[in-house]
């Protein structure tokens, strides 16, 4: 029997520029059997990023640490291809089967930005010598002397058109990109009116699924039938419960819309499937943690906090303060640069938690309900993380002064008003 054939799989080239590399430090390794180039002029600017506080230095470093861990203990002829001093010839193997090549123009350095690959970058850019400038001319030198495709990998658009406009193929990096419709979309599961019935009446209900993909745990759906939908949430082996089943925490108006009950007399109640899951994952006990992302506007800071309130807030809660945290990178390592007292330095950072803090404790209708006023000293302390220290807890030193009537709270239990936005 003749053998069939079978695709060759041809290798490609893919040359990194830094912000790839910065975006995803394990993109090194996500290019399976290809060879992976990293111009000379990458390493000089991950060099000069490793030293930037946060997340910008943090990468650099790690990949630093990657590269060098893929020649370090190997003998110089291992990593080197023909003569050690040859321009580009620095190379390792790859975890996958590819290979990662340390690049050095070769025509930059013979022609001294005065040969025929010079002059087309002139005929593009005014400053030829520019580092991005440099990278795309590393990517058009193997692009000329390597066989196979060779790819330009960029998040920056100016520099993708640059390197189009020279005739290099160049691709977005999206290994870490999430599809929109796995996340943005809900599934929708249609049920008989029965079936709804038993789903109002006994808060659950098993549904066979026909042809239709099996939702995942603590997924929310909509169960919908001839008469109406209602929101739902998957907890395995089929069977769906409504939103909302911690009583505590909700309110109810004669059968009417729920909501969530804050302190004096306030009612939460979202305002579309996306704010009631999400507001529904914040109350169940048995989710440690809730991630949400989303455009500015849509609800998850008003939620989050409102979420938190009511929890802390009730008679039996285990919980007696409310840490927010946000970074606050833009004004460095140290506050002690900005004038003003802590609390001032901080403020703009965390404008936007008293912003809704004074919303969910306005009077909101409710007259016999005082007034408070979010920014007090007694309801809000501000920190840095350059300063936390460990705080004593209530029974090593006096209670916090409460904002409520001692009749309707214990005198010995520290205020829950006791609030500490950690910018951390």
């Amino acid at each position: 029997m003749p053998k069939k054939k079978t695709i060759r799989h041809v290798k490609k080239t893919y040359v990194l520029d830094t912000n790839v590399l910065i975006h995803d430090p394990e993109s090194l390794f996500k290019f399976d059997e290809h060879t992976v180039a990293v111009p000379v002029e990458v390493l000089s600017e991950l060099d000069r990023l490793k030293t930037q506080p946060g997340q910008l230095g943090a990468s650099a470093r790690r990949v630093n640490r990657s590269i060098r861990a893929l020649f370090e203990n190997r003998p110089l002829k291992e990593i080197t291809e023909g003569d050690p001093g040859k321009p580009g010839a620095l190379h390792a193997k790859l975890r996958d089967g590819g290979e990662l090549r340390v690049v050095i123009n070769d025509s930059l350095i013979r022609e001294h930005f005065n040969g025929e690959r010079s002059e087309r970058l002139r005929a593009v850019f005014m400053q030829v010598d520019a580092p991005d400038h440099r990278i795309i001319a590393s990517a058009l030198y193997l692009r000329d002397t390597t066989k196979g495709s060779v790819i330009l990998v960029t998040k920056d658009a100016c520099m993708a058109l640059k390197a189009q406009a020279l005739g290099l193929e160049v691709e977005d990096y999206r290994n870490d990109r999430i599809e929109t419709s796995d996340v943005g979309d809900y599934k929708t599961v249609t049920v008989t009116a029965a079936a709804m019935r038993d789903f109002k009446e006994l808060a659950q209900v098993e549904v066979k699924l026909k042809g239709e993909d099996s939702p995942s745990v603590n997924e929310y759906v909509m169960l919908t039938s001839s008469d109406w939908s209602e929101p739902a949430r998957h907890v395995g082996e089929n069977v769906f419960v409504p939103l909302g089943l911690y009583r505590e925490f909700l309110s109810t108006d004669s059968g009417a819309r729920k909501g969530l009950q804050m302190p004096r007399g306030m009612r939460v109640i979202p305002k579309n499937f996306e704010q009631w899951i999400f507001l529904d994952a914040l109350l169940n006990p048995d989710i440690k943690l809730v991630t949400c992302f989303g455009r500015a506007g849509t609800g998850k800071t008003f939620l989050s906090i409102a979420a938190a309130l009511s929890q802390v807030l009730s008679d039996f809660s285990p919980y007696k303060k409310l840490y927010v945290s946000r970074p606050v990178v833009q004004i460095g390592k140290d506050i002690g640069a900005l004038p003003g007292t802590k609390e001032e330095k901080l403020s703009p950072y965390i404008q936007p938690y008293f912003d809704n803090l004074e919303v969910l404790f306005s009077r909101n209708g409710a007259p016999a309900a005082p007034q408070i006023a979010p920014s007090s000293k007694a309801l809000v302390a501000t920190a840095s993380p350059t300063q936390h220290r460990r705080r004593p807890q209530a029974s090593e030193g006096p209670p916090s002064p409460s904002l409520v009537p001692s009749s309707s709270r214990s005198a010995n239990r520290a205020s829950p008003y006791q609030w500490l936005i950690d910018s951390a």
